[in-house]
């Protein structure tokens, strides 16, 4: 929940919409696959900020014009939501665009840094969920905030049924060149598709659903996770001193992600009643490209990892090599599991259980307007929670493995309460993090 207080930080909020600048055609549409359908509750969150130097000479206008030709090759983001005769979802790809907003903030960007609360950053996306009018319903939201120094933010909320955090990352990358060029992009090489073929209802063999995922009550046309508690999401900074201080605590071969995930597994165990939770998902990119990642598509690694042991009283080295050795890719199974519903079936992926996100191998810092800071999130996630690790970008020259990492924790909210201080015992906080 945004204060009254925060409400005062952004203001001058104007909204108008970006769409391509050719046609894309009439009856052109695009069928999410059973994959995109399993994701279609959660949404995807980016903020890039930049400094003054950054974006000298840049106005809306050229931002605008840029993303025109941009969207020329992401047409299926300008599109809305329809269902077939079946009830399975499908993009009309009409041109009706993006959502943007422009708005100002009366911080500058190293005021607005020092802060350094997710939740806040929050103000700098605009988002609204899927729904409960489908064809109304923009798919991806772009924000423009200027700062008072002249310095900029570029929030994005996208629904993840579009793609997975790794493609959305290259989606922005691609803006790219078109922010050094005149030139207009050509529209790729269209068909007509078909409409959406009436699917029939007989059920399919119906074997137990992968862990990986879970069943929630049907939401119809408005896509919000049901959730039985108010959810909450904090942020830290990690520095690759502290993190070779964790990395000590179990082993030096253990990798910096599992190092954390198993710490904070031990961490969430232990504020919980219980032993649990004995189930964990991990997100990954999968670097043989499982599927074709030239377009936006969820083709990340899904795995599930289930320990039979206590985690709250586990040796910390044992719980990091369950993690590393026992993950088991449950992406068929996901994919059989919504074929099994004709895509109809209402599920989630994050929160589902513990969700860890790797994001060491996303390119968050690949546009060439180079951002001071960059950070990603997951919106709609169920009640288990998810813990999102990006690597920081102080030092682009270093290997990943150098560098420090940021943490983005999303959990119920009397949870982050207790946590906090289990975090600053087990070394993932410094005193001033826990205000």
């Amino acid at each position: 929940m945004v204060s009254s207080t925060e409400n005062t930080l952004i203001q001058n909020i104007k909204l108008s919409s970006i769409g391509p600048s050719n046609v894309t055609g009439t009856d052109v549409t695009h069928e999410p696959n059973a994959m995109d359908l399993a994701m279609k509750l959660h949404y995807i969150f980016g903020v890039y900020i930049f400094r003054s130097h950054a974006v000298l000479g840049l106005s809306v206008m050229n931002i605008k014009e840029s993303m025109f030709f941009w969207l020329n090759e992401y047409y299926v983001t300008c599109g809305r939501f329809r269902r077939s005769e079946s009830g399975r979802p499908y993009l009309k790809c009409n041109d009706c665009g993006a959502r943007f907003v422009e708005a100002q903030c009366d911080n500058s960007v190293d005021e607005w840094l020092e802060m350094r609360d997710c939740s806040l950053d929050k103000l700098l996306v605009s988002h609204q969920p899927i729904g409960p009018e489908l064809s109304f319903s923009p798919p991806l939201y772009i924000q423009i905030t200027w700062f008072k120094c002249g310095g900029m933010s570029l929030g994005l909320s996208c629904s993840h049924i579009l793609g997975d955090v790794f493609s959305v990352c290259d989606f922005m990358n691609k803006w790219s060149p078109f922010m050094t060029t005149s030139n207009a992009s050509t529209l790729p090489n269209l068909t007509k598709s078909p409409s959406p073929k009436s699917q029939t209802s007989t059920p399919l063999p119906n074997p137990k659903n992968p862990l990986s995922i879970k069943r929630v009550d049907p939401v119809g046309d408005h896509w919000v996770t049901p959730s039985n508690c108010k959810m909450d999401s904090f942020s830290f900074h990690l520095t690759p001193t502290q993190i070779s201080h964790l990395q000590s605590k179990i082993s030096g071969k253990i990798p910096i992600f599992e190092t954390l995930c198993a710490i904070i597994w031990q961490c969430v165990a232990q504020i919980r009643d219980g032993s649990g939770p004995n189930k964990v998902t991990i997100c990954k990119k999968d670097p043989h490209n499982w599927k074709n990642n030239a377009k936006l598509s969820n083709s990340q690694i899904i795995s599930c990892v289930e320990a039979n042991i206590q985690i709250k009283d586990a040796n910390l080295e044992q719980l990091a090599a369950i993690l590393v050795n026992e993950g088991v890719d449950e992406r068929g199974e996901i994919e059989e599991a919504m074929e099994r519903e004709n895509g109809v079936g209402d599920f989630i992926v994050y929160g589902a259980n513990l969700t860890f996100v790797n994001m060491e191998e996303a390119d968050v810092y690949g546009l060439e307007l180079k951002a001071e800071f960059v950070s990603f999130g997951i919106q709609g996630v169920g009640d288990e929670g998810s813990v999102v690790v990006m690597p920081e970008a102080k030092d682009l020259d270093k290997d990943v493995g150098k560098l420090g990492r940021f943490v983005t924790i999303t959990l119920p909210e009397d949870e982050i309460v207790k946590l906090k201080p289990e975090f600053k015992k087990n070394d993932l906080l410094l005193e001033t993090n826990l205000e």
